[in-house]
C-alpha cells in the first residue's frame, strides 16, 4: 500500500474512521476550500474503505444535475415508448445488495452544487432508515437503501449553495473539515525535489495568513496546499502560478478584492517578473589558441601526425 507522508496519511485514517462508523446512517462529507486535497483523500479513503477500486464509484454534481439522473428517470425507447430507467444511485445500490459481504462506496463531488433536496429525494429519509423501504417516483417500487453502501462526497463550504443548506441535510451529513495544511503542502513537494528554502517560504504564506485571520482562515483562505501539486521547480514555475492562476483568485473585475489578497501579495515574491524566466547559462570564452591533439575529434589527431 502505498504511503502518502504522515499528515496525508493522517487525514486519509479519519475519512476511512468516518465510514466504518457513519457510513450505515450519513453522508460523509469533506468539506473545504479548493485545493485542499479533498478529492484525493476521499478518492484514496474510499477504496481503501472498500479494498477494491472498482467497488468506488465517483460522480460529479453540477448545477442541471436532477432526480432522474441519480434516483430513475424516464427515456424515449427505439418505438418512440418511455420506459422507466434507473439513476446512478439505484444502478450502483443494486450492485451493492446483490453483494452483500462486500463494501462500496459511491464518491460524490461537488455535492452542493446541486439542488440536494430535489436529487436526493426520498433518500434524504431512508440514507438513515435503511430497514424501512421507500417507493420510487416513477417505477413505484420499494427500494431499500444498501446496508453495505456508503455515500461520500466532497464539497466547498464557501459556495452559495453549501451557505443555503437547511438544517435537515445539515444533519445527515457527517462533516469532516479538510483546510489548508502546511505539512501536508511540505510532504507533497518535498517528493518533486523542490528545494526546502522554497517550500518554507511557501508554508510561511499560508501560516502568515492563518495568524492574521485566524477564525476565518480555514472557511476563507482563497487556495489550498493542493494548488502547488504540480510545482517543479522555483523559477518560472511559481510566477506561472501567480500569473495564471492566484491572481485571478484574489482579484476579479467588478468585484472587491479578496480579503486576504494584501497579505498573500506581501508574502509571494514570485509575483515579480524577474522569477518568470530562469538564468542563463553563462558562456564559454571564446579562444583563438590552437586545440592540442587531446582536444581534437576522433580522426583529427592521426591526420595532423600524417601532416608533420
Amino acid at each position: 500500500m502505498t504511503s502518502y507522508g504522515t499528515a496525508t496519511e493522517s487525514k486519509i485514517s479519519e475519512v476511512v474512521a468516518a465510514c466504518e462508523r457513519s457510513g450505515r446512517s450519513s453522508i460523509i462529507a469533506l468539506a473545504g476550500v479548493p485545493g485542499t486535497g479533498k478529492s484525493f483523500v476521499a478518492s484514496i479513503a474510499a477504496q481503501r474503505f472498500t479494498n477494491e477500486p472498482l467497488l468506488v464509484r465517483e460522480i460529479q454534481f453540477h448545477q442541471s444535475f436532477s432526480y432522474e439522473e441519480f434516483i430513475e428517470g424516464l427515456r424515449f425507447d427505439g418505438s418512440s415508448g418511455v420506459i422507466v430507467v434507473p439513476g446512478i444511485f439505484l444502478e450502483w445500490n443494486q450492485r451493492a445488495i446483490e453483494d452483500p459481504d462486500r463494501r462500496y462506496v459511491l464518491l460524490i463531488e461537488e455535492l452542493t452544487r446541486a439542488n440536494l433536496p430535489a436529487v436526493l429525494g426520498e433518500l434524504m429519509t431512508y440514507l438513515e432508515h435503511r430497514d424501512r423501504p421507500f417507493v420510487t417516483i416513477y417505477s413505484r417500487q420499494p427500494v431499500r437503501v444498501a446496508k453495505n453502501l456508503t455515500l461520500l462526497a466532497t464539497y466547498n463550504p464557501t459556495d452559495r449553495s453549501a451557505i443555503e443548506l437547511d438544517s435537515a441535510l445539515i444533519r445527515r451529513l457527517r462533516i469532516i473539515g479538510v483546510p489548508p495544511d502546511v505539512n501536508q503542502l511540505s510532504e507533497m513537494l518535498a517528493s518533486t525535489g523542490l528545494d526546502n528554502r522554497v517550500i518554507k517560504k511557501l508554508g510561511e504564506l499560508f501560516e502568515s495568513c492563518r495568524a492574521q485571520f485566524e477564525e476565518q482562515y480555514e472557511d476563507l483562505m482563497p487556495f489550498g496546499h493542493g494548488l502547488f501539486a504540480d510545482v517543479r521547480n522555483e523559477i518560472p514555475d511559481l510566477h506561472r502560478l501567480w500569473v495564471e492562476r492566484i491572481v485571478h483568485l484574489l482579484r476579479r473585475p467588478l468585484i472587491e478584492p479578496h480579503p486576504f489578497t494584501d497579505v498573500i501579495e506581501k508574502n509571494y515574491p514570485w509575483r515579480d517578473p524577474s522569477y518568470a524566466v530562469p538564468s542563463p547559462m553563462p558562456k564559454k570564452e571564446a579562444t583563438t589558441a590552437e586545440p592540442g591533439i587531446d582536444e581534437l575529434a576522433p580522426g583529427q589527431a592521426d591526420n595532423l601526425q600524417n601532416q608533420g
